[in-house]
């Protein structure tokens, strides 16, 4: 069918229902009859054909988007990366990211599974997030893609959150014991979050923390007081207490906390616990920073 053929109405339907421009549009009308249905089909190809042309370029930009349950129980959390941060800042592409957060909310067995099978999910319109990843790739001319995401639950408990205010980076706390109820154990959820975005552990407590890394750091450290002339016979207890020192930055449970460094995370838990009147236990964190 020739362009003259195509009407502006049905241009216009197009394009609502697929954000391309309007010569895309048209030309993908003009490709397929004037079958809305085929061109839409034609325009899907297109981004997948865009998608696979820019499968070799760099995508170190991006947004980290954190969704929570009603009841804080569950919370889910999704890296949407793309190539520019200008992209990063689009709305469709932010509404996307949420929608996949979603997703991810509601998958039981998310935690763990690759990004393949989180492209095949549906979004609630139907679309495969795969599908709506090539379709935002063909108009928007960059490299998206989904990286590290991640589903956290607790039965009897909350999980905290933070997300900073640039999106770059977002952090989920597993806290058995909590609840969403007691503004106390609220309160200690988003300190903890914000603390692990702070301070980037790598482990909630130093029982966690394997003992042949203890042990090579501890042999590091002889090493470094050797070098620095201190005497054979302290160099076991220098090492010991800067190994001590180590812990209270690899393990979030020994940390300063961020707001009052008099006061050390462990106990911060312990106190909200006993003014709560219920024990309260960190079980696990996931930390996820663009381009990190």
């Amino acid at each position: 069918m020739a362009e003259a053929g195509i009407s502006a109405t049905l241009v216009n339907e197009l394009r609502q229902e697929t954000g391309a421009g309007m010569m895309d549009c048209k030309k993908a009308l003009t490709e397929s009859g004037g079958d809305k249905t085929k061109a839409l089909e034609y325009l899907r190809k297109k981004g997948k054909a865009a998608a696979e042309k820019r499968a070799d370029r760099s995508a170190e930009q991006g947004i980290v988007v954190i969704t929570l349950a009603p009841n804080s129980r569950t919370g889910a959390l999704v890296e949407l990366n793309s190539e520019s941060d200008f992209v990063a800042k689009n709305d469709i592409f932010r509404q996307l990211a949420a929608d996949s957060a979603s997703v991810v909310l509601g998958w039981n067995e998310a935690d763990g599974k690759p990004a393949d099978e989180l492209l095949a999910k549906k979004l609630p319109n139907g679309t495969a997030i795969g599908d709506s990843l090539s379709d935002l790739i063909g108009k928007i001319g960059e490299k998206l893609q989904v990286g590290r995401f991640a589903r956290a639950h607790v039965e009897n408990g909350l999980i905290g959150s933070y997300v900073h205010s640039d999106q770059k980076l977002g952090v989920m706390v597993v806290l058995k014991g909590a609840s969403a109820s007691n503004s106390d154990d609220m309160a200690l959820s988003r300190d903890l979050a914000m603390q692990v975005a702070a301070s980037a552990p790598s482990f909630v407590r130093r029982e966690e923390v394997p003992a042949e890394k203890i042990a090579s750091e501890i042999e590091l450290e002889k090493a470094r007081a050797r070098d620095e002339g201190k005497p054979e016979a302290a160099i076991t207890k220098i090492a010991e207490g800067r190994v001590n020192k180590w812990f209270s930055e690899v393990a979030l449970l020994e940390q300063p906390f961020v707001k009052d460094p008099k006061v050390i995370i462990k106990d911060l838990v312990a106190a909200t616990a006993k003014k709560s009147g219920s024990p309260i236990e960190v079980l696990s964190f996931v930390r996820v920073r663009i381009g990190a």
